[in-house]
């Protein structure tokens, strides 16, 4: 309970995380179906308050889908979360622009390149990069 008590957890993680302090298997199983039928424990839950969370940090949706399939969350729910909440990863990723490198990707192509790997790095796809430094009004000299 005071690992719930802090955050949400998905099933897997907090299944792993039990484990990993020695628990009996069988004992974790039966502990978290009971949570789970008492609604104290939901991955959509989980992958709802990852996605807001992340997304507010200024990750992107690549990197937040690897974060979600790394704690154990199936791909179907992760894709029907992310279309139920539709972050907007455009104005996301214009904001951390503004924010990291105030408003500006210009200078040299070596300069552009490698803010464009740092946003690739945040976990935004190159498509929309390049789509924001073309129609976001983002200087690109």
């Amino acid at each position: 309970m005071d690992l719930l008590a802090r955050r949400e957890h998905g099933v897997a993680e907090l299944s792993r995380k039990l484990k990993t302090k020695g628990f009996d298997p069988v004992l974790i199983e039966e502990a978290i179906q009971g949570l789970v039928r008492d609604n104290l424990v939901s991955d959509q839950r989980f992958c709802e308050s990852m996605i807001y969370s992340r997304f507010n940090r200024g990750h992107g949706p690549v990197r937040v889908r690897y974060e979600l399939r790394r704690k154990g969350i199936a791909d179907q729910l992760i894709e029907r979360v992310m279309d139920v909440l539709a972050p907007d990863w455009q104005q996301a990723l214009v904001d951390l622009i503004k924010k990291k490198y105030d408003g500006s990707l210009s200078g040299t192509p070596a300069e552009r390149a490698k803010k464009v790997r740092f946003l690739s790095s945040r976990g935004f796809p190159q498509e929309l990069i390049f789509i924001v430094m073309r129609d976001a009004n983002i200087d690109q000299d």
